[in-house]
């Protein structure tokens, strides 16, 4: 029987190469299945720093957008209305010209004025829209019904006058919403003549009572009252615009950072393959060089 003999050093150093080689397999087969050329944040230190912070901006941005989407909902809904109001003012405008229109005489002025009481009670439904669950002119206070009140008395308002502001950009938010009592009462405030609810009961007296003196300042309310409507329509137009081309700026940053990610992140594939090839082979011949210097014997080393 043979006495075998092989050299412990030589040995020892061809173990090492071939776990280092299998650790290199292991890492590469990692890449070739994830398809990423960072597995592990110890394969690149510095490229997985970079990674988590194009990451980090990217989901950022991704809730931005999420907010966009909310304000522009609740901004569309807002739009919607002012334009239900703006229409619904036009009539009224319409139906006071034709009751300071001497053709229609006092018998006729009462059966428009049951008109303009339609139109005052679409007015208080309006003012309290709904977009979500939330309503739209009750300030920061959405969960509660702002206005009410009598058919024939003043209308009460249980918003506040405060802004909802939304973060869509980094140091940058937008208002959502527009209070009711800027839309509904205007500057002048409850009871003044800027006051729609007002301005509508007013004409709806004047065509009841035959007063034409009240049915011309109503109607001259209602006219000043229609213009500050399309400017609040403007300014939401204005405000749905910027929250498109913020929109449009930070999907274009985010397929940037995406794309500068991808050159850190992605694996070449034909590099990997080499790189995989090669230690294969490596590992093959560790293995058979292990092999051969098992086998050596007494008699390979007396010759």
């Amino acid at each position: 029987m043979s006495l075998r003999t092989p050299n412990p050093f030589t040995n020892r150093q061809t173990l090492l190469d071939l776990q280092r080689t299998k650790e290199r397999l292991a890492i590469l087969n990692e890449q070739l299945a994830s398809g990423r050329r960072i597995v592990r944040l110890g394969d690149d230190p510095t490229g997985s720093a970079l990674i988590v912070d194009f990451k980090t901006s990217i989901e950022r941005n991704k809730q931005y957008e999420k907010q966009i989407a909310s304000a522009r909902s609740f901004l569309r809904a807002s739009e919607t209305s002012l334009g239900t109001l703006s229409d619904g003012l036009a009539r009224l405008l319409e139906l006071g010209q034709q009751g300071l229109s001497d053709t229609t005489g006092a018998s006729g002025r009462p059966r428009l004025a049951q008109e303009v009481d339609g139109l005052r009670s679409n007015f208080l439904s309006i003012s309290n829209t709904q977009s979500g669950g939330k309503y739209l002119f009750a300030g920061t206070r959405t969960t509660t019904e702002p206005f009410s009140g009598p058919s024939a008395g003043p209308i009460a308002y249980a918003g506040d006058n405060a802004s909802i502001d939304l973060d869509v950009s980094v140091g940058a938010a937008i208002t959502t919403n527009l209070t009711g009592d800027r839309v509904f009462f205007g500057p002048g405030g409850q009871g003044s003549a800027s006051d729609l609810f007002q301005a509508v009961t007013d004409l709806r007296d004047g065509l009841s009572t035959n007063n034409r003196a009240l049915i011309q300042s109503a109607y001259d309310n209602l006219q000043t009252i229609h213009g500050r409507l399309q400017d609040l329509t403007t300014e939401v137009g204005g405000r749905q615009a910027s929250l498109d081309q913020l929109e449009e700026s930070l999907g274009s940053f985010n397929l940037s950072l995406q794309s500068i990610q991808n050159t850190y992140e992605a694996l070449d594939y034909p590099e990997a393959i080499t790189a995989y090839t090669r230690e294969d082979t490596a590992q093959q011949a560790a293995l058979s060089t292990l092999a051969k210097s098992n086998q050596q014997n007494l008699f390979d080393y007396l010759g």
